[in-house]
């Protein structure tokens, strides 16, 4: 499954607004309040559309909190219908949907091959009972992921459905960590009495592809999670829990689980592959999250090379990972621009493509401020002499705030020039 374009209607603070996504990386940029996380929400709904055309699964709706309101002196003005549309593909085969809330007490939505596409595919699962059907993968991950748990026992995971568990909670906005370390830990376990251990081994090396300096291996029996060998700047290793490792290594890494989990959860026919063959879409929300910056400037290539096949949609307001990126795979809702990020330094793409002025700039902008109500106060001298001395004070004070002593020289010539005259 693959979303090219959306369209938002009195969506959220969006009254028309449409974007495209070219590349199977996208990473959306802006102020605060601009519509990252409001754009990431409709995706959300549009990929949720899904769930309404299997049955073992619970769709999701348009709330009414998602209509665009306006203000006026003394109320708010809803403003329906509520409309989102999407087009895109799934197997192979293009789609066009769209959800409609035009009232508060429901919504349509209408497919033009969506709903017929995946109920072929449940009926083939779970009528014809046939193991080669590829199901798409579907995740969304909110900020509320950083949220770091306590250690706690991981049960073991029970067979069940692969429908209902591949898509179990795949867009709540409260994460659930323990489905795939519980996959995980049983699957590792019946590798041990020589079942075949070929998903683990992808869901492993998934995790490990996103995880800078630790390599999971296997399931640790005294610390009841998952073992890996971190990699010292020394060089030298150590067997290390998932748990000791920083709140972004364990973040990034639970991530990377479920993402993988979900995988071999849908497409275990594929085997070892599953995990790099599966397609589908994944959002998720403030990307930077707990990552150090030598980690957000390749932590998008280190996604793409664990998942080559997944669509992702990541809002973000890191210039390391905007840096990252080719100009196809960002959405900038604060400027339109053409620039290649990966040709700019830090200081250029914050500048020009995410509109932050440089310290050097802000600093730049003080002194003028300071040297320009300076000459002020010196054609005061002439026009006050009777307050002169406080004029003096005023004076000394402005000169410590000029930190380039050439400039600082210069309105002392001129000071000493006005007080000369007067």
């Amino acid at each position: 499954m693959r979303i090219d374009q959306i369209e938002l209607h009195n969506f959220r603070n969006f009254e028309q607004q449409t974007f495209r996504f070219p590349s199977l990386f996208t990473v959306v940029i802006g102020e605060n309040g601009k519509g990252k996380s409001t754009l990431l929400q409709a995706l959300r709904l549009m990929v949720g559309t899904v769930f309404s055309a299997f049955t073992e699964t619970k769709p999701i709706y348009i709330q009414s909190e998602d209509v665009r309101r306006i203000e006026l002196e003394n109320r708010f003005a809803p403003q329906l219908p509520a409309e989102i549309r999407a087009s895109g593909s799934l197997k192979n085969q293009p789609i066009d949907w769209e959800r409609i809330k035009r009232s508060f007490n429901g919504e349509s939505s209408g497919s033009r091959n969506l709903h017929a596409i995946l109920s072929s595919l449940e009926k083939q699962i779970n009528t014809q009972l046939i193991d080669d059907v590829d199901l798409p993968v579907l995740a969304f991950f909110s900020t509320a992921r950083i949220g770091i748990e306590p250690k706690k026992d991981v049960p073991l995971k029970t067979k069940g459905s692969k429908i209902a568990d591949g898509y179990e909670g795949c867009l709540d906005a409260q994460p659930n960590k323990d489905r795939a370390f519980s996959w995980i830990k049983s699957n590792y376990y019946k590798s041990l009495k020589g079942q075949n251990d070929r998903l683990l081994k992808a869901v492993l090396d998934a995790i490990s592809q996103c995880v800078p300096n630790w390599t999971a291996v296997e399931w640790d029996e005294d610390s009841d999670d998952l073992l890996g060998i971190y990699r010292h700047e020394d060089g030298s290793e150590t067997r290390m829990p998932l748990y000791y490792l920083s709140d972004g290594l364990r973040t990034m890494a639970s991530m990377a689980a479920e993402i993988a989990y979900r995988c071999v959860i849908l497409n275990d026919q594929l085997g070892s592959e599953a995990v790099k063959q599966s397609a589908g879409i994944v959002l998720i929300d403030e990307l930077d999250i707990h990552l150090h910056p030598n980690w957000q400037r390749h932590v998008v290539r280190d996604l793409k090379a664990a998942f080559p096949n997944i669509q992702f949609v990541a809002t973000t307001h890191s210039p390391f990972i905007v840096q990252s990126l080719d100009s196809s795979e960002l959405i900038n809702l604060d400027m339109a621009t053409d620039l290649q990020p990966k040709d700019l330094s830090v200081d250029e793409v914050s500048e020009a493509i995410m509109g932050v002025d440089s310290p050097y700039s802000i600093e730049n902008q003080q002194a003028e401020n300071v040297s320009t109500a300076y000459f002020q106060k010196l054609d005061d001298l002439g026009k006050e002499p009777e307050k002169k001395q406080s004029l003096f004070d005023e004076l000394d004070q402005m000169e410590a705030k000029i930190s380039d002593p050439a400039m600082r020289a210069l309105l002392q010539m001129k000071r000493l020039e006005q007080t000369v005259k007067h």
